[in-house]
């Protein structure tokens, strides 16, 4: 496209956009964006006037609709009391009710001495006559009446209200109560950027009742008006959607008083910026790249926008900028088409290329993992049953550390060039230091060690010297009837394992995937249980040696799955701790535990495991304190147990966070005390209140080796001041040693395997 074709559609551009704009196509975007600069140029209301709204509590109080005029009466009076400055009515006086009602609003009116205001409005008919709809006659000699008109902008948004009507000589009530101000223009635009939500809002239920300080209305300005929806005065404005019309009188008049007069300065600014950014385009359509045009395109946009917040916060001005920004992006669509069409032809040219290099490895010119899978499904697939070959070549990566990638690209190259050498048998490049073949089932045999001799001789590459030291992993096509991406990840499955070999070569059998498929599908099965609800909790007694009182439970995670039925915690725990959804798990456990211990009729302690890989993966601190909360159990029954391992590097953090949970109230539990990193120069550091010995040393009695370990360890830890707990208690006669050497609490199957909570038994002493 040349320069005058480009102008001339720019200049369509610019005057279809004007257009659009002057026909309010895009005023609902430009009245989001004012609303949002309101928001953004927020202010507080003065605070002297107060809403007193006639909303539904009001309106069930009085129990009838109109109020009868002894009830504003009775409202006026008691906010003249409470020493109102000005008390104005957004209600419609213009119709006699009673006459006794009638003179009792009015004998209100007189007694408020002239600081009363009521409502008037001037309505146009079709035909266009004036009707100014005043308060009765004996109620405007009382009370000054004030318009309470307002201006929509055809759409029922309410921005602005009528400094005056022509022929009519009442003054807006915003006018009325903003003493002294003077308006700028026939229509005064209203500030939104005033907060309203810090306008004081009453129920005249409360004045009506007697239960308000004065002092929320002593010296203020008070406007009352109805805000309940079914009397249906609201009104849709910026910022805020849709409000009572009182409450917009009262915007208007803190618009006034802050001298906040917003001016609509429509799309005239916008229409000059909108064409400099088509000429800004226009004539850097040539020089800059589409990328940067669009940044400058960008920057104008929002530089024009903050524009328009600063002559809203500043100025007052508001207008409208969705003009620009669809002029911006109209113009760069335009040089986008522009330049797509230059491009077209060179992406013909390159198409060819782009088809090559998606099915070969660009640098040694073998087919690529796609290109042999697509070759050996395609029409030019063996006839005849065949094998894959994997091979690696571990030293390649080595060559690219240490000669550069350069020297290592020429060792691939002759690498293809070798396995081309031995016939037609699609060689490929998997990925930088694997390949792979294809061999007939006839020839494999003779192929193969073909390709054993010719990848194992060494490499002489511009003037280097490499050898590959290659890997090979082997199946049959045999196996798979004929499909190629399942024969492929055989292979390499087979490389796998030929890579810890000495011969460096592995036949494929099913074995080597049923290990892999089942770590998947235990993986992909544990990530969704939580959401399915399959984790439970069982909980196993802990009980005091001395009197055989339940004094404790641990609560264990199990998991049962539809699929693969009961998997054990030494499954899918190490699982859970390699893909960090232990976090996840953990955090649940603690919550369960706790708010089940909580319903339980008992006072005893609970015991929850946590992992090392929850101090580093989680916050564990913020996981205990939410459970506590939500679920009311105290902490000072709360036993938090940790493995040695987690304590065996001094790690600040996880001591600090152990420490958080002490003055928290949680006790710390030390599990399977002697089968890790035992230490007793940290042992007597650690932040730890109980240390439970690993049920080994338990089931080694009654031997003297586990005796002596035992007595040792119950010796130390009391005389460290640890409570000490026994875990694997199954028979009497170990449950009576434990309690002749000072151990605390037992836990094991004599005093119950772990079960759900309905199983626990409280109150009741452990069978001896």
């Amino acid at each position: 496209m040349s320069l005058t074709q480009r102008t001339l559609v720019f200049i369509c551009l610019l005057l279809v956009g004007l257009g659009s704009s002057t026909l309010g196509w895009f005023q609902p975007v430009d009245q989001a964006l004012k609303s949002f600069r309101y928001e953004l140029a927020s202010s507080p209301a003065s605070g002297d006037i107060v809403f007193v709204e006639i909303d539904a509590p009001s309106l069930a109080e009085v129990g009838v609709w109109p109020w009868p005029r002894s009830v504003y009466a009775d409202l006026l009076d008691r906010l003249m009391d409470m020493g109102a400055s000005d008390v104005a009515f957004d209600i419609d006086f213009s119709a006699a009710s009673t006459p006794a009602q009638d003179a009792a609003f009015a004998a209100a009116l007189d007694r408020a001495g002239g600081y009363a205001r009521l409502a008037a409005f001037a309505q146009t008919t079709a035909s266009g006559q004036l009707i100014l709809n005043t308060p009765l006659p004996e109620f405007a000699r009382l009370a000054e009446p004030v318009l309470v008109n307002v201006d929509g902008d055809g759409t029922a948004l309410v921005e602005s209200f009528p400094a005056f009507i022509p022929g009519v000589a009442i003054p807006p009530l915003a006018l009325a109560l903003a003493h002294g101000a003077v308006p700028r223009a026939q229509s005064i635009g209203i500030d939104f950027a005033i907060d309203l939500s810090g306008v004081r809002r009453i129920s005249a239920q409360d004045i009506l009742a007697g239960t308000l300080d004065p002092e929320t209305v002593r010296n203020r300005q008070v406007v009352v008006g109805a805000s309940a929806v079914e009397l249906k005065d609201n009104f849709r404005v910026p910022r805020f959607g849709v409000l009572p019309g009182a409450l917009i009188q009262i915007a208007a008049t803190e618009t006034l008083k802050a001298d906040r007069q917003i001016v609509d300065a429509s799309i005239a600014p916008a229409s000059l910026v909108a064409s400099a950014a088509l000429a800004m385009l226009l004539l850097l359509g040539r020089r800059l790249s589409l990328g940067k045009l669009s940044a400058l395109g960008l920057a104008v946009g929002l530089a024009l926008e903050v524009v328009a917040l600063l002559a809203l916060k500043l100025d007052a001005v508001v207008f409208d900028t969705v003009v620009v920004h669809v002029m911006i992006f109209a113009g760069l669509a335009v040089l986008m088409l522009d330049e797509r069409a230059l491009r077209w032809r060179q992406s013909r040219q390159q198409q060819q290329r782009l088809t090559y290099l998606a099915h070969h490895d660009a640098a040694s010119g073998a087919l690529s993992r796609q290109g042999l899978i697509d070759a050996l499904a395609g029409a030019g697939a063996p006839t005849e049953p065949y094998g894959v070959v994997a091979v690696q070549l571990p030293r390649l990566a080595q060559v690219s550390a240490t000669l550069g990638n350069e020297i290592a690209e020429l060792v691939a190259r002759e690498v293809t060039h070798r396995l081309q050498a031995l016939g037609n048998v699609l060689p490929s490049r998997l990925s930088t230091d694997v390949f792979a073949f294809v061999l007939p089932v006839s020839e494999k045999p003779r192929l193969l060690d073909c390709a054993t001799r010719t990848l194992n001789e060494p490499f002489l590459v511009d003037g280097h010297t490499v050898v590959a030291d290659p890997a090979f992993g082997i199946t049959s096509s045999e196996n798979v009837y004929s499909d190629s991406a399942e024969l492929l990840r055989q292979a390499e499955v087979a490389l796998r394992v030929a890579r810890k070999r000495r011969n460096g070569i592995a036949r494929y059998e099913p074995a080597m995937s049923e290990q892999i498929k089942s770590t998947r599908l235990l993986d992909l099965s544990l990530r969704s249980a939580l959401d399915r609800n399959e984790l439970q909790l069982m909980f196993q007694p802990q009980v005091c040696l001395r009197t055989g009182a339940l004094i404790g439970t641990e609560a264990l995670v199990r998991w049962h799955n539809t699929e693969l039925g009961d998997v054990s915690p030494a499954q899918f725990i190490p699982l859970a701790e390699e893909s960090s959804l232990i976090a996840q798990i953990g955090n649940w456990v603690i919550s369960d535990a706790c708010h089940q211990a909580a319903s339980w009729p008992w006072d005893g302690r609970l015991s929850v495991n946590v992992s090392a890989m929850q101090f580093r993966h989680g916050d564990l601190l913020a996981s205990v304190r939410e459970a506590l909360a939500s679920s009311g159990f105290p902490a000072n029954r709360l036993d938090i147990e940790i493995t040695e391992s987690l304590c065996a590097h001094n790690d600040p953090k996880t001591l600090a966070t152990l420490e958080a949970l002490r003055e928290l109230g949680c006790a710390i539990a030390l599990d399977d005390f002697g089968t890790g990193y035992s230490s007793l120069s940290y042992l007597a550091k650690l932040p730890v209140d109980k240390i439970k010995i690993d049920q080994s040393f338990v089931r080694g009695l009654p031997s003297m080796d586990s005796q002596i370990l035992l007595e040792t360890t119950v010796s130390l830890g009391r005389r460290l001041g640890k409570t000490m707990v026994a875990e694997g208690i199954e028979t009497e006669e170990q449950r009576a040693y434990l309690e002749r050497i000072g151990c605390d609490v037992g836990q094991g199957y004599l005093f119950g395997r772990p079960g759900p909570a309905s199983d626990l038994q409280f109150g009741a002493r452990a069978a001896a």
